[in-house]
């Protein structure tokens, strides 16, 4: 049975970052979701399964919304595995609505430290994001309206940043471009060409990327098996250039 995603029940928790609390959100561990990151192609992928992309439209879709200032949505530990195509360590995501404040590179650092997180959460919250199945349903007058509002001739509206900061993926939009993503990722995890979908972020720069794979746990699984065949006891350690062709099946050079 489908997860009832409407109303979004996730974590929260005040965190002293660069000297200045923060409300940090973070869905709750145990969900049918799984997420990994890679940065390949000069671009940060997002790597998931169609549960995660129903989660992670919501999230998008609900950061929109976020009116106080300093909150940010961390995906952790608890929900991240490694990537599915080399078995590679992935990274915790950090979701921002930039216009709610950035994440300097300080708080960054104390993030990571703080994760994963091993005490219980300061509560729960409800996100409402039942406005998003209003816009799935008729995607037509959502955009109408979204044209309405101005955004796209907003040059401050349109920004948004997706880099690797600190061991944390970041990825950072305001309220408008948050919602498009909501509504595009929402959509990656229906049907699937060749067993896999995408949804280009920052187009057309193409800096990050949301990639949703239709088997995602049995391409872990057969990526975990293969590595640890070929390095043993290296699951957490980096590889080489050649050691990744290798394991991608590809022939290393001379």
């Amino acid at each position: 049975m489908a997860e009832r995603l409407e109303r979004l029940k996730v974590h929260r928790r005040a965190v002293v970052l660069d000297g200045q609390t923060h409300t940090v959100l973070s869905p709750r561990p145990g969900g049918s979701y799984s997420f990994a990151t890679n940065y390949f192609h000069e671009t940060w992928h997002i790597v998931t399964d169609a549960p995660g992309a129903r989660l992670l439209g919501r999230l998008f879709w609900a950061m929109a919304f976020q009116r106080r200032e300093r909150t940010l949505m961390v995906i952790d530990q608890s929900c991240i595995v490694p990537n599915p195509f080399d078995a590679d360590p992935s990274s915790p995501i950090v979701i921002l609505n930039n216009d709610l404040g950035s994440l300097s590179l300080s708080a960054a650092d104390d993030l990571l430290a703080a994760l994963p997180f091993k005490t219980p959460s300061d509560g729960t919250v409800v996100l409402q994001t039942r406005g998003l199945d209003v816009a799935l349903s008729d995607r037509e007058a959502f955009q109408q309206r979204e044209m309405s509002a101005g955004w796209p001739w907003n040059d401050h509206q349109q920004r948004s940043w997706i880099d690797g900061i600190n061991g944390l993926v970041v990825v950072a939009a305001p309220a408008p471009v948050l919602r498009q993503w909501g509504v595009g990722v929402s959509r990656t995890g229906g049907q699937f060409y060749n067993g896999s979908n995408e949804e280009m972020l920052e187009w057309p720069r193409g800096r990050g990327e949301i990639q949703v794979l239709e088997k995602f746990h049995a391409r872990l699984e057969s990526a975990q098996a293969k590595r640890e065949q070929l390095f043993p006891g290296r699951a957490h350690e980096g590889l080489s250039d050649d050691e990744h062709r290798l394991l991608w099946g590809i022939e290393t050079s001379e």
